[in-house]
């Protein structure tokens, strides 16, 4: 069983990772790692401040799409950096907050600012707020 606290996180395609011999699972801020098939707790590491929402594999290591910050962990769980924007990364419409692309990470926050992170989690750009 796995217990957080903090932010509610929601079932979704993203929100669990499955590898050769692991799984990991967003639940509240947390990330946890168990392993397979015995389900015996190999890391866990704070993600977020509030909520995490997905986990993705990049390279050698993995990025979470937080609330309020978007952070790179390595295969240990050790967090390599993390990244926040004006507002939190969330979209009440159609538009993904969170999109890993081949080279860089695309975010839009509550706001409608986008941002371009490299996976260094270093800016490269900012657009403003969008005219709606």
């Amino acid at each position: 069983m796995i217990i957080g606290s903090g932010g509610a996180t929601g079932i979704s395609e993203n929100s669990s990772l499955v590898g050769s011999d692991t799984i990991l699972v967003c639940c509240c801020d947390t990330v946890f790692c168990l392993t397979l098939p015995s389900l015996e707790l190999k890391w866990q590491a704070q993600a977020d401040q509030a909520t995490c929402f997905g986990i993705y594999n990049l390279q050698e290591g993995y990025v979470v799409h937080g609330e309020m910050e978007v952070t790179r962990l390595d295969k240990k769980g050790n967090i390599k950096w993390q990244f926040g924007g004006a507002d939190i990364f969330v979209s009440l419409n159609d538009e993904e907050a969170f999109r890993l692309n081949a080279d860089h990470i695309e975010l839009t926050d509550f706001c409608q600012r986008k941002y371009l992170i490299d996976f260094d989690g270093n800016q490269i750009s900012q657009e403003g707020i969008k005219n709606q």
